[in-house]
């Protein structure tokens, strides 16, 4: 199942806010924790600080301590002191992740985690300097991966080697700090933990549930943008008159209250024998490098891993037999007589010519749409190809109509999401109106035969066009004594024409 996880508890008030909202999963930051000062005289039990329901993860603050360019004995001493912190609080947590200091190296990293043994409460933490092979080893050894936001971010190939691994592994994943929805929609992660719940208070934002997904909006756009959430925020039980008016305790329950509403709809089955989770989160639009550095465990910080896992040099490249090269299945290709002149001589040659490919290279395991698809099968190619073929102008007309429907009914779709939220205009709504509209007129000017000469002449002088197309004789007409009338020139036509008859 995916939960979400709301980070910066180790300020008090941001904790009584959570419990009062009822929140339950909680992410505690040991670094912060440390900064605003633990008890001298006893010990510091996370028993005694949050209500029994609430669920607490621990993180260790690997990324502020290095920014904070500690000396290696103070990482060390720092080590020290939240490996104690753990112990002391072991009953009480669901889980915490291991001090994965880039300025220590791996080696250290792989050392100091051994006293954890295959803890089931322990997150290994996996980076982007590090290769795919190494998340294939740990998920073999342990049972729980986080990976950072900025992992999610640079490494593409990330959402298919997640899933594969999920698919042969008892293993689990999270994010830190991983709020961005294009990485979270494609990488099955079993939580997320986030800060952007704070936006609100720290930045003026507006975060708020439409109903179907998670919409944010900056602090410019926060006038324009609450008042069309009247019945969203009233339903939510919430003052909807201190939301409007920037009450930032107000704008931060409501963005609390929409994380809980994102979660309740999140798909938590797994439907797939072999272990592929296939419930995600459908929508953030945040990210979390809003709060004073805490819970940035992926963002920033030096690049300081151990020799082993820096880039090597590239071994030589081993060419392939040609028998064995073929085209990328993303085109298919036919292969057509053409005639080509060479040296003055028609000469007939076959030439590849490009067209459509209906086949495809999705697998199930992998898919993006896989926790939502009617046809997901496990360890199976995709059920459906795209038979789409433009050839002809009726083809590309049927397109664009089929086209045109669809966004007709994604307009439709939008005006009554548009209605259920009150009636506000919603700047969305207008804008795939005016896409409708440009996709309706392409499709008549597609239909419309229009087939027209233009001609234009001018000309900047005192002469005229006559002039300039007869030149002198124009002039000297214009200058004769006795003009030809208009009568005379009539007669003159008359009588040339009646001469030919």
């Amino acid at each position: 199942m995916t939960e979400i996880i709301f980070g910066g508890v180790e300020i008090p008030s941001n904790r009584t806010l959570l419990e009062r909202t009822g929140v339950q999963n909680v992410m505690l930051n040991y670094w912060g924790l440390r900064k605003r000062g633990l008890p001298k005289t006893k010990p510091y039990l996370i028993g005694e600080h949050f209500l029994p329901q609430m669920k607490v993860w621990v993180d260790s603050g690997a990324v502020q301590a290095d920014k904070a360019n500690l000396s290696e004995r103070e990482l060390e001493e720092y080590v020290a002191d939240y490996e104690d912190f753990i112990a002391m609080n072991y009953d009480r947590i669901e889980g915490f992740t291991e001090f994965d200091s880039q300025t220590l190296g791996l080696p250290a990293i792989v050392h100091n985690r051994a006293v954890y043994e295959n803890d089931p409460k322990l997150w290994v933490v996996w980076h982007e300097t590090y290769s795919i092979l190494l998340l294939d080893d740990w998920a073999a050894q342990y049972q729980n991966i986080a990976i950072p936001g900025t992992a999610l971010d640079s490494v593409t190939t990330l959402a298919g080697a997640v899933r594969r691994i999920k698919s042969v592994q008892n293993v689990q994943f999270h994010g830190l700090a991983a709020a961005k929805p294009d990485n979270i929609r494609s990488v099955p992660l079993d939580t997320v933990s986030t800060l952007s719940w704070l936006s609100p208070m720290r930045r003026g934002e507006t975060i708020v549930w439409d109903n179907a997904k998670l919409v944010r909006y900056p602090k410019g756009m926060k006038d324009q943008a609450r008042k069309r959430y009247k019945s969203v925020v009233e339903k939510a039980g919430l003052d909807f008159t201190k939301f409007v008016d920037d009450d930032t305790t107000e704008a931060t329950k409501v963005a609390i209250w929409s994380y809980l509403q994102l979660e309740k709809t999140m798909v938590k089955k797994q439907n797939n024998p072999n272990g592929v989770t296939n419930g995600r989160i459908v929508s953030d639009n945040s990210d979390d490098t809003l709060y004073t550095g805490l819970m940035e465990t992926g963002i920033g910080g030096s690049n300081n891993s151990g020799t082993e896992v820096r880039k090597v040099t590239r071994t030589e490249i081993v060419q392939r037999d040609q028998n064995e090269v073929s085209p990328l299945p993303v085109f298919g290709f036919e292969m057509k007589t053409v005639v080509e002149t060479e040296n003055g001589h028609d000469v007939l040659k076959d030439v590849p010519v490009v067209q459509s490919q209906y086949g495809s290279l999705r697998q199930c395991n992998t898919c993006f749409v896989a926790s939502n698809c009617p046809a997901f099968k496990p360890d199976n190619s995709c059920a459906f190809n795209l038979p789409v073929e433009v050839k002809t102008k009726e083809q590309l007309k049927s397109l664009l109509t089929a086209i045109v429907e669809m966004q007709g009914q994604r307009v439709a779709f939008m005006r009554f999401a548009e209605e259920m939220n009150g009636g506000y205009a919603d700047p969305n709504v207008s804008q795939e109106i005016d896409r409708l509209f440009k996709l309706v007129a392409n499709l008549k000017d597609l239909e419309t035969n229009k087939e027209f000469v233009q001609i234009t002449a001018s000309r900047q002088t005192s002469g005229g066009v006559l002039s300039a197309i007869f030149g002198d004789r124009a002039q000297a007409l214009r200058e004769m004594e006795h003009p030809i009338l208009e009568e005379q020139t009539t007669m003159i036509i008359k009588d040339s024409l009646e001469g030919t008859i």
